[in-house]
């Protein structure tokens, strides 16, 4: 064979590509790194200056906020009476609150864990057919609800009572939180479920003995969002609550807002209100906010 020849394999292989410089990838990776920063920075600000704006003005007087370097400075006065004239004014309603979503988490949950263990475990003629009809409630516009609700406020005879609040806000949460229940419900293994009827329980008591327990993740992620709807809704409680010692905290805010009139000398004490109505929304998802995501997610397997 001769030296100058080349092998067949040899003239078919391709030749090799040069390498690509290494500085160019690191100058898109740092570039890459840079764009990610300033976005995240953007994104931190937009999200936390309105709530650093108002916790700043409400340590201001009125003077200050009207007058002097605005409302726009920040932590220029620390004006701590502020707090409690607005605690005077929404601490009745912020009470309020906390009792209609208690009883609100107790009946929206439960029916939710009925109905979705229902959907998970049992087997019946239409189930699935049913389950998407019950879900499908989710896209009806809760604008188009409010009189038809309100007049069967009104049969029941449950005007102006807290049972108007606490009815309609389970009800609401019900298609959400069934969705959510039955993705975990159905992560139990049957093996687990059957075992406990073989052994003499009842279906209330697989309900409450086994899956319970084991779901309590998403138990508690449905009682959060209970608690973030009815804390956060303002327009259901001044249609059917007329009694100034029964609405919510966003009602109270507003009515302890308008009791100032025109006066601007308390402005300070407006913006305290909100921070008040605020701030244990801020605690209860800070604390919660690992087993909120994990129901979230972990339930989301299996929807």
């Amino acid at each position: 064979m001769k030296t100058g020849t080349r092998s067949e394999a040899e003239v078919k292989a391709p030749a090799a590509r040069p390498p690509a410089p290494a500085g160019g990838v690191a100058l898109w990776r740092q570039r890459y790194r840079w764009i990610t920063a300033a976005a995240g920075a953007v994104i931190v600000i937009l999200t936390y200056f309105p709530l650093v704006f108002v916790l700043s003005n409400s340590l201001k007087s009125g003077q200050g906020i009207y007058g002097g370097s605005g409302v726009f400075s920040l932590f220029t006065q620390f004006e701590a009476h502020n707090y409690a004239l607005a605690w005077t004014g929404v601490s009745h309603q912020l009470l309020n609150t906390i009792i209609v979503a208690a009883a609100t988490i107790v009946i929206g949950v439960t029916a939710a864990a009925l109905g979705a263990y229902t959907f998970s475990q049992l087997r019946f003629r239409g189930k699935e057919l049913l389950f998407l009809a019950y879900v499908a409630l989710l896209f009806v516009p809760a604008t188009l609800t409010l009189i038809p609700l309100f007049l069967t406020i009104q049969k029941l005879h449950f005007f102006n009572t807290w049972w108007a609040l606490i009815l309609p806000y389970a009800a609401s949460a019900q298609p959400l939180l069934v969705l959510l229940f039955r993705g975990f419900f159905e992560q139990i293994p049957r093996e687990l479920l059957e075992s406990a009827r073989v052994d003499g329980c009842a279906e209330r008591q697989v309900l409450a003995r086994i899956v319970v327990p084991l779901t309590r993740p998403v138990l508690l992620t449905g009682a959060i969002l209970v608690t973030i709807n009815v804390w956060g809704d303002y327009l259901w409680p001044t249609i059917v609550i007329q009694d100034p010692a029964k609405i919510t905290i966003s009602a109270g805010v507003q009515q302890f807002v308008g009791s100032f009139g025109t006066d601007l000398s308390n402005g300070g004490a407006v913006f305290a209100a909100f921070v008040i109505a605020t701030m244990p929304m801020f605690v209860l998802v800070g604390f919660t906010m690992r087993y909120f995501v994990s129901g979230l997610t972990e339930g989301a397997s299996k929807l």
